[in-house]
This record gives C-alpha cells, sequence and structure tokens, in this order.
C-alpha cells in the first residue's frame, strides 16, 4: 500500500529555481538554467504552498543535503536571504522535518542500500537524495523526490520506481523531459 506524499525530499534544484522567481531573494534569476519566469512562478508556487502546509521535509541527520541547498560546491550559493533556504529553516523550526541516517563510503559520498540505483545513480549529489528517500521509506510510507529541472532523474526513472521512489516533476512536461529528450536524440 502506498500512502499520499506527506514527506519531500527536495532537490536542490527546486530551491534554486523557486528562489530565483522570487523577488524578495537575492537570488538571480539568471542563475538557473530555467529561464522561463512563468515556468520558475509554478516551482516559487508549489514551495510556498510546502512551506505553510503541515508535510513534513526529509534531511540527512548530518546535514550534508543542507550544505548543498548552501551551494558548497556550487559558484552562486544560497543564503538565508533566499527564499529556498527560508523554507528549510522555517520548516525546521516548526518541527517539519524529519531526519535519516545515511552511510557514507570512503568518498564521504552516500551510499545507496539499492544495488540497482547504486551502480546506476552516478551523481554523488543525487545518490544523498536517493538514500534518503530509501531511508524514509519511499513511496510506501508516503515520501518522495520533488524535482524542477534536473533531468537525469529520467534516465532512471525505471529504476526509481522499481525501488519504491517516485520523482514528482514540478515542470517535467513543461521543461524538464523535452530538455532530457532532446539531450538522447
Amino acid at each position: 500500500m502506498t500512502s499520499p506524499p506527506d514527506k519531500h525530499l527536495i532537490d536542490t534544484n527546486v530551491l534554486l529555481v523557486a528562489s530565483a522567481a522570487d523577488n524578495g531573494s537575492p537570488f538571480p534569476p539568471d542563475a538557473t538554467p530555467v529561464n522561463e519566469s512563468e515556468l520558475r512562478d509554478i516551482v516559487l508556487s508549489w514551495l510556498r504552498e510546502f512551506q505553510i502546509s503541515g508535510r513534513r521535509m526529509i534531511l540527512d541527520f548530518e546535514w550534508k543535503i543542507v550544505a548543498e541547498y548552501r551551494g558548497d560546491n556550487r559558484r552562486l550559493k544560497l543564503t538565508e536571504q533566499d527564499y529556498g533556504m527560508q523554507v528549510v529553516l522555517h520548516k525546521h523550526s516548526t518541527g517539519q522535518l524529519d531526519y535519516v541516517q545515511l552511510t557514507w563510503d570512503h568518498n564521504n559520498d552516500a551510499v545507496i542500500p539499492h544495488a540497482a540505483l547504486q551502480a546506476i545513480v552516478h551523481d554523488t549529489a543525487d545518490r544523498k537524495m536517493v538514500a534518503a528517500v530509501l531511508a524514509a521509506g519511499g513511496s510506501s510510507n508516503g515520501c518522495n523526490l520533488i524535482n524542477a529541472c534536473d533531468t537525469d532523474w529520467y534516465d532512471w526513472e525505471e529504476a526509481l520506481v522499481s525501488a519504491g521512489i517516485h520523482v514528482h516533476q514540478l515542470i517535467g512536461e513543461e521543461w524538464c523531459r523535452p530538455r532530457w529528450e532532446l539531450k538522447h536524440k
């Protein structure tokens, strides 16, 4: 039995795109691959609705996912002044976070406790996300992964579904899938 999603692992790109759309955030609109303001607004609307909802956010105990949100390996970083990080802090301050324990390999990358996914999910940032969703119980426990503009999730879609992970694409049909299809032509 699959529970309706009430827990979400939010991919970093969602926070970046929403922050780029938010007029109060210093994060620049041209800092994401999503150039269309109406599509950025869809992502921002979802994140605003999520913030005021009682739905929960998934993070790891070590806060390595938050470190990624803050841009440890990116030129443009989210700060506490950016809307995406404000949502993370809001969920923290209201106790709407579920923490999961992840296992880390010798390179300090997350180990995915599912052999097929461990073999195909090559992006180290995405490995954290997949491992966290699995640790939270996946779709059968009401947890999904939220994506805006990372096309890699389509590469692994069949294996993710088989492992009990649903990726909710906020602008999938409008933006993400067409770029993924173009990349694979």
